[in-house]
């Protein structure tokens, strides 16, 4: 972690340069101040490894101030945040890093930060860790590469994955109560939930996930920092399809579902979600299948639809497509196969028959 100081008599400036700063997780904000006679009190105590630097302030000149920094902390970097363009070459004179114009911009930013995270590796060699969740097959969470984390309970996963089902929202403690203890005594349940929340604490804090990653605070709400959520990545290439179905994010979505959503896991609060999420991927599956048939590569094709239709069987458009794609190709023993196995399960699980459409399609097979 690089630990910044920010330092500008101007409030609104601190804010924007903190705004920008947050979303970089390499950052750590150790400081900000308006006055930079505090900064200099106290920057010897805090030993930043990087400063941004106003140049143009009344208590105290940015340059006099980038030489005390210096005289304190000699190997901290220097980042002059400046509305004068010539007060560039006298930052550089000083040995500053780099040096930002008001107002600052995002993709200018950017590469400042880029420049302090490259000497900082360079100095000090971390490799960037990433948290992984997944949602999608059996629900776990873990370092990317490493083993995931283990849980003092199963129902202490539970009300975990239960808490990041509503990321975002506060939820209300009758809520949690009423759909992971259903059948307890009022009194018990909210014991067990304290203590629930207590050993999902100290599960992160013993695994090294810090508060900026996920953090649950006021009415059991929990937030997320720069996380890779599996399911988050796959609603928000959901919606970019809506308007342009493009082979590439139907690609994309399909490797994102390695499986129904916290499959395997009886836990009856996700089933709604499940089955939305179930019938969206047997839209991308469709969509990506049609791709495949244009480009006439019928064997990638019909291996989508074949593992979408184990997945979930009831999909009507899924087992259509298949057919059609069959009676292109002219495959009328794996029509059959595949209706008759079709019709077994609506049969066997639902006690119906296939729907009108499809009988059609598999006539105009035979």
């Amino acid at each position: 972690m690089i630990k910044a100081v920010l330092i500008d008599d101007e409030r609104p400036a601190l804010r924007v340069l903190a705004h920008l700063l947050k979303e970089n997780m390499l950052i750590e904000i150790s400081g900000m101040f308006t006055n930079p006679l505090e900064a200099m009190d106290q920057i010897a105590g805090i030993k930043p490894q990087i400063v941004f630097l106003d140049i143009n302030m009344p208590q105290l000149q940015g340059i006099d101030a980038a030489s005390k920094i210096l005289d304190l902390c000699p190997d901290t970097d220097i980042i002059f945040v400046t509305a004068y363009d010539q007060y560039a070459i006298e930052a550089f004179e000083l040995h500053a890093l780099d040096y930002v114009l008001k107002p600052v911009s995002r993709e200018r930013f950017e590469k400042t930060l880029q420049r302090v995270i490259k000497k900082n590796n360079l100095n000090r060699p971390c490799p960037v860790k990433k948290l992984e969740i997944k949602c999608f097959g059996q629900f776990q969470m873990g370092w990317l590469g490493e083993e995931p984390v283990k849980w003092r309970t199963e129902k202490t996963r539970e009300l975990f994955a239960f808490l990041l089902h509503h990321q975002g929202r506060a939820v209300a403690k009758d809520e949690i109560i009423d759909q992971l203890w259903p059948e307890a005594e009022v009194e018990k349940a909210v014991h067990q939930l304290h203590n629930g929340i207590y050993y999902i604490r100290k599960t992160l804090e013993k695994y090294g996930i810090e508060r900026s990653l996920i953090s649950i605070h006021g009415s059991y709400s929990m937030k997320l920092g720069v996380v890779d959520l599996d399911v988050l990545l796959f609603r928000a290439c959901f919606i970019r399809i809506k308007n342009n179905p493009a082979t590439e994010d139907l690609k994309a979505l399909d490797e994102l579902y390695t499986g129904e959503y916290m499959e395997g896991a009886d836990w009856r609060w996700a089933e709604i979600e499940r089955e939305r999420l179930s019938r969206q991927y047997g839209q991308v599956v469709v969509g990506l299948s049609q791709a495949y048939i244009e480009k006439k590569e019928f064997n990638r094709a019909g291996e989508l639809l074949l593992k979408a239709f184990n997945r979930n069987p009831y999909e009507e458009s899924v087992t259509e497509l298949l057919l059609k794609l069959y009676r292109m190709t002219g495959d009328k023993a794996k029509a059959a196969r595949h209706f008759m196995e079709y019709a077994r399960i609506l049969k066997q699980e639902l006690g119906i028959k296939p729907q009108e459409n499809i009988q059609k399609i598999y006539a105009s097979i035979k």
